[in-house]
């Protein structure tokens, strides 16, 4: 710890009067021993950062299903499906037939595919398609006139009149400096999607292009998910205007220029062309598993559950943008010792607790550890829908991430009293739950933040929306978050044992309690209190929110499905609600959650716009007035 000159008189004083964040009877040496080393397995390098689709993943599950059936419980897998991250497979080809010519376009100098990108054959006719834009907002359509379906579709990025003195955009409505959704490469190849088409060919604008014209990363983009299978490619402006000069006699520049003129779409389907390309790009599913371990009850609560559950999962080697260690980062072992082997460490050690306990009345206990946490909460969701017991006869949720890093707070101005300071979330969402929390606060000596919302960022957030009470243990965000620095070394087990034997405690009284808790509905969405700033990274200044939870695992390709709403939120307030389909914003078609949050990142606060969404197979407005 750094103490600035100015304090140094008072160095000793604080070092010697601040109490020991935590220091275990004798009774707990056996329990940290064992904590240790389970945070040290999960954390480890044989465990590869337990990414999905690595070996390393399993090895943390079998693991952990090992120490559930050693504790006595009924122990099963609950096993699902995720789609996996493409990869480059070999070469690719492309190749044009115009009439009688030849056109060989050669991979890496030419053209590459895109993250986006299927693999496999494609042999098709050739549309162009100017931007590729179908904006009626604007009255403006590229496929109007043009038939895609089954074929390959050129589209140039950005939008027509892009440098336009002024700075007038394409659209209008959005403020100077900033890119109309439009513009979205996400966008665009939703909307290909949305007229079929059958390969999409993306050729970079003058002002994208530059001197160098380089070509798209496969890494930028391969970590998004798309709503259909399809070849997507990028191919550099001189060897697209070789095309279009050998099918049509006009140049890209041509082209653009009768485009930017008069802002009519200048698509054409190039006649006698077809587009031949066998990309080299591999796209798995991957078989990932909940892990499940079973503690009956007894007595007249016995038919009642309790889950306690954690993530086990994590970012394994790091790539993509879920690292908050930037280039540095990439390809490197996360080990995600807080996140959240610490977590699966407290579930692990609670389940021998429990499991030891003789002759144990009250509610059954149902410890999950679930998986693919990290890409969108996959395994409470898959776990809610297809529970062990049936939710409705869950009398609550407490969910444990991110438990190993138990610090002070300030104290008074001596710095005499600081307690250890930990969050509590949705503290709110069960009637008995302020009482409940606030005597563990008073046995353990700690300061704990206590936030009623039940919604934020963790699996706690799909019993919540589906009216589970919930309680989440969290120790604060820090620097090591998402990066390879979060270590086993960096976590104080003892220290973390506290939290646990908290969460005992919090867990015995909802199992044992006659009365049970009573859900409640709160408003708020995630907030990390123990942050000097704690709203860092939520919102971009003067952005709005719906308030609404994405379904990110919605590939119907028609909209954003949500999954439900804040209570309070702006999209609560409009009448959103689980199960809706948002398919426009302020004219701009949404076609993906990506193409939301593009047409959302264009609204301001006192700006009104309509809504379009789906509900039951019609189409419902709704006027929103941030």
């Amino acid at each position: 710890m750094h103490v600035p000159p100015r304090l140094l008189p008072f160095a000793f004083v604080l070092l010697v009067a601040m109490p020991a964040v935590a220091q275990p009877a004798p009774s707990d040496v056996e329990a940290v021993a064992r904590m240790k080393k389970d945070l040290f397995f999960l954390a480890g390098p044989e465990c590869e950062g337990r990414g999905v689709g690595t070996a390393g993943l399993d090895r943390a599950a079998d693991y952990v299903a090992a120490a559930f059936k050693a504790a006595g419980l009924k122990t099963s897998f609950q096993p699902f499906v995720m789609n996996g991250f493409p990869d480059l497979d070999g070469p690719s080809r492309l190749d044009f037939a115009v009439g009688d010519m030849e056109l060989a376009f050669k991979n890496k100098t030419d053209f590459v595919p895109t993250g986006y990108s299927s693999g496999g054959k494609l042999n098709a006719p050739v549309v162009f398609v100017g931007h590729g834009i179908t904006a009626p907002n604007l009255k403006y359509d590229d496929y109007a006139g043009v038939d895609a379906k089954g074929k390959w579709v050129i589209v140039i990025r950005r939008t027509p009149r892009p440098t336009e003195k002024g700075d007038k955009r394409f659209d209008t409505t959005v403020p100077a400096g900033e890119d109309t959704p439009y513009a979205a490469l996400r966008m665009k190849l939703d909307n290909a999607v949305e007229h079929k088409a059958a390969g999409v060919i993306f050729v970079s604008d003058p002002e994208t292009a530059g001197k160098d014209d380089q070509l798209i990363a496969f890494d930028d983009h391969k970590y998004t998910d798309v709503p259909a299978r399809l070849p997507v490619l990028h191919l550099k402006r001189a060897a697209a205007s070789r095309l279009l000069q050998a099918a049509l006699g006009k140049t890209l520049v041509q082209l653009e220029a009768e485009n930017d003129a008069e802002l009519k779409p200048v698509s054409v389907e190039l006649p006698k062309t077809r587009g031949e390309g066998d990309i080299g790009v591999i796209r798995k599913e991957i078989t990932v598993r909940n892990v499940v371990g079973v503690l009956e009850g007894s007595g007249p609560l016995a038919d009642e559950t309790v889950v306690v559950g954690a993530h086990y999962d994590h970012l394994g080697y790091g790539s993509g943008p879920l690292s908050m260690g930037g280039n540095p980062a990439q390809g490197k072992l996360h080990y995600g010792a807080d996140d959240n082997a610490s977590g699966t460490t407290g579930l692990m050690e609670l389940a021998r607790r429990f499991g030891a306990i003789k002759d144990r009345r009250g509610r059954r206990l149902v410890f999950v550890a679930f998986t693919g946490e990290e890409r969108g909460l996959f395994g409470s969701k898959y776990y809610c829908e297809h529970p062990v017991v049936p939710l409705a006869k869950t009398a609550a949720m407490v969910n444990l991430d991110m438990i190993g890093r138990l610090r002070p707070g300030p104290g008074d101005w001596l710095g005499l009293t600081t307690k250890p300071r930990m969050v509590v979330y949705g503290t709110g969402t069960g009637d008995t739950f302020e009482r409940t929390v606030g005597a563990a606060e008073t046995r353990y000596g700690l300061k704990i933040l206590k936030i009623p919302g039940g919604i934020g960022r963790s699996d706690h957030e799909s019993f919540y929306r589906k009216r589970v009470p919930v309680l989440f243990l969290f120790t604060g965000l820090h620097d090591q978050y998402h990066r390879p620095t979060d270590t086993p070394e960096s976590i104080d087990v003892p220290a973390m044992a506290k939290v646990v034997s908290l969460c005992d405690d919090l867990v015995l009284d909802l199992s044992t309690a006659l009365a049970r808790p009573r859900f409640q509905e709160q408003s708020g969405g995630f907030e990390d209190p123990l942050s000097p700033n704690p709203h860092a990274g939520n919102v971009k200044l003067g952005a709005v929110r719906l308030g609404v939870r994405p379904d990110y695992g919605y590939m119907g390709g028609d909209g954003m499905r949500i999954e439900g709403a804040t209570a309070g939120g702006l999209g609560q307030r409009v009448g959103l609600r689980e199960g809706d389909v948002i398919v426009e914003i302020a004219g701009v078609p949404v076609r993906s959650v990506q193409g939301y949050m593009a047409a959302m990142a264009t609204r301001r606060p006192g700006q009104e716009f309509e809504l379009v969404i789906t509900r039951g197979g019609k189409r419902v407005p709704l006027r929103v007035l941030p």
